[in-house]
């Protein structure tokens, strides 16, 4: 009954959140994939509606597509994770909102004359106006983007921070850790022949067949800390979100064992695990007297001037 309960209102926040930004739909997929939302993560499956920030996890050998209305397409290869969105959306910080933690990603934006246009992050760097086809994978140490079709600009957002790149049909970035971008004319080696199979075709749209019905979610439950780690330690930017998002996950022992464990890689859950440290210092407590201070002894003392004022009795005359 809870998991009905769960996948109900799974299903609800999905078509409430359709009216509000572009929501994706799972065309094909080949092999597992996981897609975790709020407090819980489930199996993708063909047909399902995707929600904007839906974190999104592919097994080892999967192709995962994702198509919008507009029939703009986002294909995931193995061993990713992604944030989904449209890549027409902004975070507040006004950074691209499609986000490629690791692993492949196609985006295959449509070419309009709007003020939106296709962006993607990644760590360390953003990639704007897209104006075409674009390839990335991103590991550990090194992102890599190829521009497979039409032309767009590389911003370098580490430590170094050098200049922006422009890229053109054909080129080829790679950033690796701790050194700036470099420009090169065409794919390495190694990026081609990891390039997955399903991204050296283009395939046809499959929108149509899926528009008008929807796979709700199944085998729902609840995910562990080992599968959100990364997340939770990604860049500041990234993962600062995920500390309102999870915050009643902190009440499991095991989840909030492992977040206290490595709470260095990420701080920003200490006033949620040790919310002590945080509260206001009491104000310091009034030192007593001790004993009445010459004004309060005279202003106790008996004014003899006084019309009531006590007098000394008359000793009786014998």
């Amino acid at each position: 009954m809870f998991k009905c309960v769960i996948a109900i209102a799974l299903v609800a926040s999905v078509q409430a959140a359709a009216s509000a930004a572009p929501t994706g739909v799972v065309t094909i997929l080949a092999g597992r994939a996981i897609v975790i939302r709020a407090l819980s993560q489930f199996d993708a499956a063909e047909g399902m509606r995707l929600m904007p920030d839906d974190l999104l996890r592919t097994d080892k050998d999967t192709f995962l597509r994702v198509e919008y209305e507009d029939r703009t397409s986002l294909e995931l290869g193995p061993e990713t994770r992604l944030q989904l969105n449209h890549p027409a959306a902004r975070k507040k910080s006004n950074r691209p909102a499609l986000y490629l933690l690791e692993g492949w990603l196609k985006v295959s934006p449509v070419n309009t004359n709007t003020s939106g246009k296709a962006a993607l992050a990644s760590v360390g760097m953003d990639i704007v106006d897209m104006s075409g086809v674009m390839v990335m994978h991103a590991d550990s140490r090194t992102r890599s983007l190829f521009a497979e079709d039409g032309t767009a600009r590389c911003i370098d957002r580490s430590a170094h921070g050098s200049s922006p790149v422009a890229l053109k049909q054909g080129e080829f970035v790679i950033a690796i850790e701790d050194q700036p971008l470099k420009l090169q004319p065409r794919p390495s080696a190694d990026f081609t022949a990891a390039l997955p199979s399903q991204y050296r075709d283009t395939l046809p749209s499959r929108y149509d067949r899926f528009k008008d019905r929807a796979v709700p979610p199944k085998n729902i439950e609840a995910f562990t800390y080992t599968e959100v780690e990364p997340w939770i330690d990604a860049e500041p930017s990234v993962r600062r979100q995920f500390v309102g998002l999870w915050r009643r996950k902190a009440d499991n022992a095991a989840f909030r064992a492992s977040l206290d464990h490595e709470l260095m890689r990420h701080p920003e859950w200490d006033p949620v695990l040790h919310p002590e440290k945080y509260q206001p210092n009491p104000p310091p407590h009034a030192v007593p007297a001790t004993g009445p201070s010459p004004t309060a002894a005279a202003a106790a003392a008996p004014d003899p001037t006084a019309p009531n004022a006590a007098t000394p009795a008359t000793p009786p005359k014998y």
